[in-house]
């Protein structure tokens, strides 16, 4: 068995190893957190820039898309009315233009 002596200076030597591994876990800690803080602070920043030129990007092709959309709702607007128009005018001979062509119309 262990004398109290014995004892004592093996608790000691046990703390002493726990205390040094301590100490060098958090030396290569703070390493790690530097390292990490330069990393995120260079993406960061290009994450910063990316994200500003994605945002601008979207509100110009928002914009165009609108514009866009809303010259092809013109056209289709256009065209139902031309449509309408066309449906509404009486034929010549007055038969429907389905039955003097000789077509009949799609049926379900």
């Amino acid at each position: 068995m262990f004398t109290s002596g014995q004892f004592n200076e093996f608790q000691n030597r046990v703390q002493e190893v726990i205390h040094a591994a301590q100490n060098r876990a958090t030396a290569r800690a703070k390493e790690f957190e530097s390292e990490a803080r330069k990393l995120f602070d260079l993406v960061g920043d290009r994450a910063q820039v990316e994200l500003k030129s994605f945002l601008a990007g979207a509100k110009t092709d928002t914009r165009e898309s609108v514009l866009n959309l809303g010259v092809e709702i013109e056209k289709l607007g256009k065209r139902l009315q031309e449509i309408a128009r066309a449906a509404a005018e009486p034929l010549p001979n007055g038969k429907d233009e389905a039955a003097s062509s000789g077509h009949q119309p799609p049926t379900a």
